[in-house]
């Protein structure tokens, strides 16, 4: 819904609206902005109580409710269909389109339940309320479901922690949350005694409880990811030498310390103390710590920043100028400058949790607050570290970092993305001259005015500069077909060299003048390529999509005739396309239109079907010789509804007389359910992709 993204990639995630409007007309241009956005929909027209009762009777989940306020259906009240969703127990965002100035009637239609209230006409603001509300909605959707995914997980690792042979206990804030049977029967505690909410160190012999208590509570402050501690505890009356595994982790979604407890022997003493220390310490020269022990720091330092413990940042640091010293003198040279940088980056962030990453790469995890806090830890870095040349041999080598560095918080929690956005800020500091750091920005699209207008500045300067082509996709007959079809796709070459497909961006332009032009210049170069091609000019027919535009300009099918007829191409060759918001949209002109297309002997198409109010009636009363479906019913084929709706629409258009044309079949498994399904063409990559040549074997 980006209306800033000039050459924004078409949305799939469907969007399923529920309308409330008197106007049928009206409630399909609500429906065509986010058609006309990129977005593939599915909508129910409510314009009763029984409608609403429909469309929330079956399974389907509703992602918005949209409602204008100046056309509410007379059987309808906005606050009546609100509590009825409510009754229903539906999480259905409102909003209403209003022409309403007055806040006191703002302010009582948001009393009633709805999420906003924008003006009736603003389209780009109606895209952009839509987008947030359904961010939020898939939020508390995502939250539910992990909801109950965690109570589950709970309750296998509950069931796992029973029967475990080991002892283990969770302590917070020095207080048992749980332990296992196996703790109970290691200090010798009846089954039906329970141990939760006891404090740990009530268990622990006087002389260790003070210690033990100290560290266990200087574990949970510092997030240390693994230590182990060695104390006495009480079991019946005797004393019980244990060592404990102290692991931080969440239980019952709280931060906490999981110990796992084992009975010590005099002779495994010294064994525990060296194992210690091995769990507990980085590397002894460079003093950083391996790959997995920082990715268990940065875990433990995750879960500290969500329960509001403390704060850390993640810093990025690459070592420039070892690519250029590898090229020259390769490892004999580049090795021990390496070497050497990681044991300064290491003392200098000794303080910290720091690691070699790979690549001239190393991360570290340090305690931060704020830019300042983290800036002065990177000018010590770069003083450190690069302050001085290293000298390998009798060469003296420069030293140059960058430092890229992100912050963890609630909403920015996840590691790989954290650790991927901390290498991008440092790449940008680099591309930046390096010797410096940058924070993560997130990127920031610029929104323009009318995106219409750029849009047409580049189209028009691509036709100017010969940066347009067509490409040819085949559409295969499932049923046998004499006739060899292929979809003609144009594609756009920006100033940058970036190649773009006019479907992420025509429905923006189809309708003005402009794109007219665009539909004259396919027509001609496709009659062309088709020429100039070894398939079988008889046999060979093109789907062209063309603009809405070409509907109401009468003097496009005259012109089209007489240009098929200057390059030697029957009509017949050609199959005109229109999208179905333009048939929608033109639904006056349309028919005629068609009738017309098909005196001239050309064939006739709707593609992007299914997305309308009522898409069956809308293509009815029309002389269609192919219905495309839209995208989005070949993702339903892999859901959990297997493409029911799909196989449903396909019956129906089938004893219509139309043939049905399914396109992105990317995978057998999509592929698969429709043999049986009555499709009579297929198209997409599974097949073969995009070519600038009609040379694809039918026959096989």
């Amino acid at each position: 819904m980006n209306r800033g993204s000039v050459m924004a990639e078409n949305n799939q995630d469907i969007i399923r609206l529920l309308i409330v409007d008197g106007l049928a007309e009206e409630a399909e241009a609500i429906l065509n902005v986010f058609r006309d956005a990129g977005h593939s929909t599915r909508a129910h027209h409510v314009v009763s109580m029984e409608s609403l009762d429909e469309a929330l009777s079956g399974r389907q989940k509703w992602d918005l409710l949209l409602i204008s306020e100046l056309d509410v259906p007379e059987a309808l009240t906005i606050s009546g269909v609100i509590e009825r969703i409510e009754q229903q127990g539906r999480d259905v965002p409102a909003v209403v389109l209003s022409d309403q100035q007055d806040d006191e009637e703002r302010l009582s239609l948001m009393k009633l339940g709805v999420r906003c209230v924008i003006p009736q006409n603003d389209d780009e603001l109606l895209l952009l309320t839509a987008e947030r509300e359904i961010a939020d909605l898939n939020t508390r959707r995502n939250y539910r479901r992990m909801s109950v995914a965690l109570n589950e997980s709970e309750k296998q690792r509950r069931n796992l922690l029973d029967d475990q042979v080991d002892a283990i206990v969770y302590v917070g804030e020095g207080v048992i949350r749980y332990a296992n049977p196996a703790f109970s029967e290691l200090i010798r505690l009846d089954d039906e005694d329970s141990l939760v909410g006891k404090a740990f160190k009530e268990l622990v012999i006087a002389s260790d409880q003070s210690d033990v208590d100290e560290f266990l509570a200087s574990i949970e402050d510092s997030g240390q990811a693994l230590a182990a501690v060695q104390c006495t505890l009480m079991s019946e009356g005797d004393e019980l030498p244990v060592r404990a595994m102290v692991t931080p982790t969440s239980f019952d979604g709280r931060f906490t310390l999981s110990l796992l407890v084992r009975q010590q022997t005099e002779q495994q003493s010294s064994i525990a103390h060296t194992e210690e220390a091995r769990v507990s310490k980085p590397d002894s020269e460079t003093r950083l710590f391996d790959k997995k022990q920082f990715q268990e720091h940065l875990d433990v330092a995750i879960q500290r920043v969500i329960s509001g413990k403390e704060k850390f940042a993640i810093i990025c640091a690459s070592l420039d100028t070892l690519k250029s010293i590898h090229a020259k003198g390769g490892k004999r040279v580049s090795q021990p400058l390496l070497m050497e940088v990681a044991k300064r980056l290491g003392l200098s962030l000794i303080e910290h949790k720091a690691c070699s990453w790979g690549g001239g790469q190393f991360m570290a995890l340090v305690k931060a607050a704020d830019e300042a806090t983290v800036q002065s830890i990177a000018d010590q870095v770069l003083e450190e570290v690069s302050g001085t040349p290293v000298t390998v041999g009798k060469n003296e080598l420069p030293v140059k970092l960058s430092l890229g560095s992100i912050f963890l918080t609630d909403a920015n929690s996840d590691a790989k993305t954290l650790l991927v956005r901390a290498r991008n800020a440092c790449a940008e500091a680099h591309r930046q001259g390096g010797g410096r750091l940058c924070f993560y920005q997130k990127r920031k699209v610029n929104v323009v005015s009318s995106v219409e207008k750029q849009l047409a500045g580049m189209v028009s300067q691509a036709m100017q500069s010969d940066n347009m082509k067509l490409f040819y996709q085949p559409v295969v007959s499932l049923k046998g077909s004499e006739f060899g079809h292929y979809e003609v796709m144009l594609r756009m070459m920006d100033p940058r060299g970036r190649e773009h497909d006019a479907a992420n961006f025509r429905s923006k332009l189809d309708k003005n003048s402009l794109w007219g032009k665009v539909d004259r210049w396919q027509v001609i170069q496709a009659a062309k390529d088709l020429m100039t091609s070894k398939a079988d000019k008889l046999k060979t027919r093109m789907f062209v999509h063309l603009g809405g535009n070409v509907i109401s300009d009468k003097g496009f099918l005259p012109w089209m005739g007489v240009a098929l007829k200057a390059a030697g191409i029957k009509p017949e060759a050609l199959v005109v396309e229109l999208s179905e918001q333009n048939v929608v949209r033109f639904s006056k002109e349309v028919p005629d239109f068609f009738k017309a297309v098909k005196d001239m002997g050309c064939g006739t198409s709707v593609c992007e079907f299914g997305c309308s109010l009522k898409p069956l009636e809308t293509v009815k009363a029309l002389n269609l010789d192919f219905v495309k479906v839209d995208a989005s019913f070949t993702k339903d084929l892999t859901a959990e509804s297997k493409g029911e709706e799909l196989k449903e629409m396909v019956r129906k258009l089938s004893d219509s007389g139309k043939q049905v044309i399914v396109p992105r079949v990317g995978s057998a498994v999509e592929m698969a359910p429709l043999w049986h399904s009555g499709v009579d063409f297929i198209q997409g990559e599974f097949l073969q992709g995009p070519a600038d040549n009609m040379n694809y074997n039918f026959e096989e």
